[in-house]
């Protein structure tokens, strides 16, 4: 199944349907209807947190199916402040709305894709130009997100490391990013959950991704909000890239 949408092509004469995806907010979630040739968006009447369901205002029968699709915002939601308390709550936000939006992009949860995310044609900012005069500082565009990788898992290494893998896509990623992902529990994580590297540096370029560390590695305890140094043999490392 699908990390961010569900599609149902059958007892389409309802109108109330389950949402079995994560959300960070349920008026994330919206729903459209395919008719065999084209989407269209339909009218939600109800989210419903606790029910994990969305009601439409009317059943979608005249439809070949429908598609409950998660649509995250991108504007920042968690600001960490120098010195100041890690809270549970907070780190699983900013780590489930990068989460979330890389998986709207690489499964196209709104089925069609113009910016970063499903959200449609914000784009992606030009590049910058020269402050030679007022008007000049580059060109908003918008750019399609049409190819993805994901690498196979790397071994995560005890200190500091440089590791790099070939990404393939023939041209420098827009939107790149590596995960800890959990193998064995540990530091309250479970088995399958992703950690981003977010306090260590990353790059890309046409060829490969690379992550670099400084020292030993600091994880955030999700139970408790205090520091650990993960076990190597419990995490492995995932590149993804998109262009």
């Amino acid at each position: 199944m699908a990390n961010s949408y569900i599609e149902y092509n059958q007892n389409l004469s309802e109108t109330t349907y389950d949402v079995p995806f994560n959300v960070l907010s349920i008026d994330d979630v919206n729903v459209k209807g395919y008719d065999g040739t084209t989407w269209s968006d339909l009218t939600v009447s109800e989210r419903s947190a606790s029910a994990k369901t969305v009601t439409l205002d009317t059943a979608p029968s005249a439809f070949d199916k429908i598609r409950v699709w998660r649509n995250t915002g991108t504007s920042q939601l968690v600001d960490f402040q120098n010195g100041s308390r890690l809270s549970e709550s907070d780190l699983d936000t900013a780590y489930q709305q990068g989460l979330f939006v890389a998986q709207e992009v690489s499964e196209n949860a709104s089925t069609e894709i113009e910016g970063i995310g499903p959200q449609g044609p914000q784009g992606i900012q030009g590049v910058a130009g020269n402050d030679g005069a007022d008007g000049v500082d580059g060109v908003t565009s918008t750019v399609a997100l049409t190819e993805s990788f994901e690498s196979s898992e790397q071994a995560l290494t005890d200190g500091a490391m440089s590791l790099e893998v070939a990404h393939g896509l023939g041209s420098v990623p827009k939107v790149f990013k590596v995960v800890a992902r959990c193998k064995t529990s540990e530091g309250g994580y479970a088995v399958g959950d992703e950690l981003d590297f977010h306090d260590s540096p990353t790059y890309s370029n046409s060829t490969n991704i690379g992550l670099v560390t400084f020292g030993a590695l600091v994880f955030p305890n999700k139970s408790t909000n205090v520091g650990f140094n993960p076990t190597p043999a419990n995490w492995k490392l995932v590149f993804r890239a998109f262009a």
